[in-house]
């Protein structure tokens, strides 16, 4: 039995190359090491907010990925982020991911904390500065 949890605890790699294989699908996806190897200024997007300007941000589509929570924030209502600034951590029973922020704005909503994902469910709204 010990066994098995510590399996079910412990991705064994090739089950991690599939799940990394998975949130790849999507083009903004990025892995850790690819972060810091490259680092947030390499988010190429024209996402841009002018001043007052209001965005949802919401759950992209993660391939097959699917049961997401979101479990921590980093910012709260009323925080000024940056592109690339980390906003807050979802996971589900095979990974757990930051998410970013593509803009930069004032955060002006946010959803609970333990509030189950769904592709395309709001996750926070954002003004720009």
């Amino acid at each position: 039995m010990i066994k098995s949890l510590i399996r079910k605890l412990f991705l064994n790699n090739e089950k991690r190359n599939e799940i990394i294989k998975d949130l790849k699908s999507n083009p903004n996806f990025r892995t850790k090491e690819e972060i810091e190897k490259h680092g947030t200024d390499s988010i190429k997007s024209d996402f841009k907010l002018e001043k007052g300007e209001v965005q949802s941000v919401c759950l992209p589509e993660l391939g097959n990925q699917k049961g997401f929570t979101l479990t921590k924030w980093y910012v709260k209502q009323g925080d000024i982020v940056k592109k690339g600034d980390i906003v807050c951590e979802i996971e589900n029973e095979n990974i757990t991911m930051e998410f970013e922020s593509f803009y930069r704005g004032k955060i002006i909503s946010t959803c609970r904390i333990n509030q189950k994902l769904t592709s395309g469910i709001e996750i926070f709204k954002i003004e720009g500065i």
